[in-house]
């Protein structure tokens, strides 16, 4: 299960941007993150979706040290099989759907970023 989550609705638009270039995808669920939310209510959102994981659950952020990445950090410590990563974007959910590692979809989005 891969869970989205940045601020505002940054991982619905990268879940809807993904569908469209790949088609539907069954294990990708995006969390919005609002102003009137707060860590302990993403905390509730990520543990709503991890309770009908089947096998590892992977949570991907916008930022490291935002609230919805601190929120995936105290999910993952109270429970197993749980994987935090920051820096979302959709070169890195592009190659997670089409196949790749999730090593080589981070080293992927980083050498996406270039200057054109």
């Amino acid at each position: 299960m891969i869970l989205l989550c940045g601020h505002g609705k940054y991982g619905e638009t990268i879940k809807n941007s993904v569908e469209m270039i790949a088609g539907k995808q069954d294990n990708i669920f995006s969390i919005d993150f609002t102003e009137e939310m707060s860590v302990t209510d993403i905390i509730e959102q990520y543990n709503k979706r991890i309770a009908f994981a089947e096998d590892e659950v992977s949570i991907y952020c916008d930022i490291p040290g935002g609230s919805p990445a601190n929120a995936a950090l105290l999910t993952k410590k109270n429970s197993n099989g749980i994987r935090v990563f920051t820096g979302l974007n959709l070169s890195m959910m592009l190659s997670l759907v089409m196949g790749e590692s999730i090593e080589n979809s981070l080293i992927g989005a980083k050498e996406s970023i270039k200057e054109l």
